[in-house]
């Protein structure tokens, strides 16, 4: 392999291309249309989108007339702007693909910095469980065509973390910044301490005090994240100081909301804090996973709808060939990209490499320009991590 792209011989690229003419079969099959989205991508549709870790991976350059531009770091994105394009508004629509995807890997990883995806994207389909079902049945059963007969899943629910956040007595922004900040562990759990902190010491550590500090950050404290994130953009443009070091607007805005937790007078209580923490660490076999959050949690509210969701989502899983003692539930599973809204899934094959992986992301065909909310979920694989597999003792 050469630093930057995997080189593939013509008998492990006539393996690669079996594998995933299968893969597109079962795709067809099921009713998706193959579609093959520009290379070539606007940079900052994707710089705003993706977590740290894949942004700062992403290659970004500019073109000859001056715009921004990149290569796509994977393939979701470059459908659904595909999919905006090309058809109907909010229309119900089914599309497959197959191609190449770039982000940088140093060249001591042993990783490509250029691989392969295969997958697919629903869009607009009105029952959320039954789409989420048949995007992870057909992950499933793309790996079983291309010839991998062992896996082991886990997946997870974002949902379900946002409706006990909404129950929390806490202001309404930092709900809003708890749930962003759940695909950062290490954030989250800073930014819980911080909120408990400032509810239960205080000012000088006196019990229930208000926590005081910059005007500058109380200000922002009291704002929602949007007014928030507008106003640090505002302070930036006037004193003519542009982002440094490869840090967006948006990762500014976000060391700042941070700081301004300890200078605001949201709290969460010592209860709530013990709740979310009880929260995260539920982990098992799917059915008695849920049956764990809902003795934590109480039957009431949207706890209670969210879960029904999930019990429902777990059966038509089932349905789908989903094998319950070889998947995990893990309130705490994500994937590294935020744009996650509810149902997020892994598939492993026996070596234990994610072999493909998705889940759903009701929010973000809005933020690419759509008039309305699409509901959508998706997934890929992994097209060379699955031809290392097949050579562990899948089939040719």
């Amino acid at each position: 392999m050469r630093q930057g792209s995997a080189d593939l011989a013509a008998p492990d690229l006539a393996r690669l291309e079996a594998a995933g003419a299968r893969i597109r079969e079962v795709f067809a099959k099921a009713g998706y249309e193959a579609v093959d989205p520009a290379i070539l991508q606007p940079a900052n549709v994707f710089l705003d989108r993706y977590g740290e870790d894949i942004r700062r991976r992403i290659f970004v350059f500019d073109d000859p007339g001056g715009a921004e531009l990149c290569l796509r770091p994977d393939l979701t994105i470059p459908t659904c702007r595909l999919y905006l394009a090309a058809y109907a508004p909010a229309a119900p629509c089914r599309l497959s693909y197959q191609g190449p995807a770039f982000r940088f890997e140093a060249s001591a990883s042993g990783r490509p910095s250029e691989f392969r995806e295969a997958g697919i994207e629903c869009f607009a389909l009105a029952d959320r469980e039954a789409a989420d079902a048949e995007v992870m049945g057909l992950a499933l059963g793309a790996l079983r065509a291309a010839g991998i007969s062992e896996v082991a899943a886990e997946i997870g629910d974002v949902a379900l973390f946002g409706a006990l956040v909404d129950t929390l007595d806490m202001p309404p922004q930092w709900r809003t910044r708890m749930k962003r900040q759940f695909w950062k562990p290490d954030r989250f759990a800073a930014l819980t301490a911080r909120l408990a902190d400032a509810g239960n010491q205080g000012e000088r550590g006196a019990p229930g005090g208000t926590a005081r500090g910059p005007a500058f950050l109380t200000a922002l404290g009291v704002l929602s994240e949007d007014d928030a994130r507008a106003v640090v953009a505002d302070v930036l443009a006037l004193a003519d100081i542009a982002p440094v070091g490869g840090r967006s607007v948006e990762e500014i805005a976000e060391r700042f909301l941070e700081q301004a937790a300890d200078a605001s007078a949201a709290s969460l209580s010592l209860e709530a804090a013990a709740l979310i923490d009880r929260f995260l660490k539920i982990r098992g076999r799917p059915d008695k996973a849920l049956d764990e959050i809902a003795a934590l949690l109480g039957k009431g509210g949207e706890v209670a709808r969210a879960l029904t969701r999930a019990r429902r989502r777990l059966d038509l899983l089932v349905k789908a060939g989903l094998a319950l003692d070889r998947t995990q539930f893990s309130t705490s599973f994500g994937r590294g990209l935020e744009y996650y809204t509810g149902f997020v899934f892994e598939v492993r094959g026996a070596g234990g490499a994610a072999l493909a992986g998705g889940g759903r992301y009701d929010n973000l065909l809005t933020e690419l320009g759509a008039r309305e909310a699409v509901p959508a979920v998706g997934c890929t694989v992994r097209m060379e991590r699955l031809l290392a597999a097949l050579g562990e003792g899948g089939a040719p």
